[in-house]
């Protein structure tokens, strides 16, 4: 199948989709047909690591979405430990990275655009949030005491308040992963900078030295010298080791600063991961079944 097919094959499969429209209206429609996209195939499927380099993200990355709601959306295929993706399932990985990135969107934007809800994992069970429910206050009854309005109130605007920073904290943690990306795909850059450097200047020294060797010097006579020795393999040897050792320090220098960058953007990944977690058992705290307290946003098992 040739890119035009699979084009078409995409835009028809993706007309009526809420993502692809919302793409639209972001004005993002040339960032979603990359040389990448159009080499998927209609039929097979393809690993996380093989959609990666089709979408240019780390498998980390993407399955960090397979670990949110988002992943009803995705749908891949899953064999145990491991996923399998048909090019449906990769357009839309590729929808959710371009959106996130290019218009800041975030994943319960993404969701509500779907007409989803974000869930909270609490117990090993997923719950999930009535949509009218989550963005309206409660009706009250006259017979309601205002201290029981007051600590409703307070406990709905804390969870909204929950909410909020999980949602914040998740785009700082997709940021935070694609500035990694970006360090790494960096560092082989320099690696492959240099190496080229290494053989332009090897190919130079070595033709330099070819054409000091065929040249023949005349003396006070006017009689040639024998031509000048130079053992072309042994200095070849000599410049591998005498160029590679300035590679390796030039090389390792560049290296080891973005290392030390990707190893604070660890730190902050692990520290918002941390305060994610701790985001989501704060949840738990305003979890009020319906027959303790109806008047509390109610939470229904998915």
């Amino acid at each position: 199948m040739n890119e035009l097919d699979i084009k078409d094959l995409i835009l028809e499969e993706f007309k009526n989709d809420p993502i692809y429209r919302m793409a639209l209206v972001s004005g993002l429609e040339d960032e979603l047909f990359t040389n990448g996209i159009l080499s998927l195939r209609e039929e097979g499927t393809y690993s996380t690591v093989e959609a990666g380099r089709i979408i240019e993200r780390s498998d980390s990355t993407i399955r960090n979405h397979f670990r949110s709601d988002l992943i009803e959306y995705i749908q891949p295929e899953k064999f145990g430990k491991f996923y399998r993706l048909n090019y449906k399932s990769v357009f839309r990985l590729h929808m959710i990275f371009v959106l996130m990135e290019k218009a800041a969107k975030t994943t319960v934007d993404i969701l509500a655009e779907l007409g989803l809800q974000p869930g909270i994992a609490m117990g090993g069970n997923l719950k999930r949030i009535r949509k009218n429910e989550s963005r309206e206050l409660d009706v009250w009854d006259d017979q309601d005491s205002l201290e029981e309005r007051i600590e409703s109130l307070e406990k709905n605007m804390g969870l909204q308040g929950v909410m909020l920073n999980i949602m914040k904290y998740e785009r700082d943690l997709v940021n935070i992963e694609r500035k990694i990306d970006h360090k790494l795909s960096f560092i082989n850059q320099i690696k492959t900078d240099s190496y080229m450097r290494y053989l332009e200047q090897k190919q130079s020294h070595l033709l330099a030295a070819s054409l000091k060797k065929a040249i023949q010097k005349p003396s006070f006579l006017g009689l040639f010298k024998k031509t000048e020795e130079i053992n072309l393999e042994e200095m070849s040897k000599q410049l591998d080791v005498d160029l590679k050792l300035k590679m390796d320090s030039e090389v390792q220098d560049r290296i080891k600063e973005q290392n030390m960058e990707i190893e604070k953007l660890e730190e902050e990944k692990e520290k918002l991961t941390l305060s994610i977690e701790q985001e989501r058992e704060l949840f738990k705290t305003y979890q009020i079944t319906k027959e303790k307290n109806p008047k509390f946003l109610e939470l229904d098992n998915k």
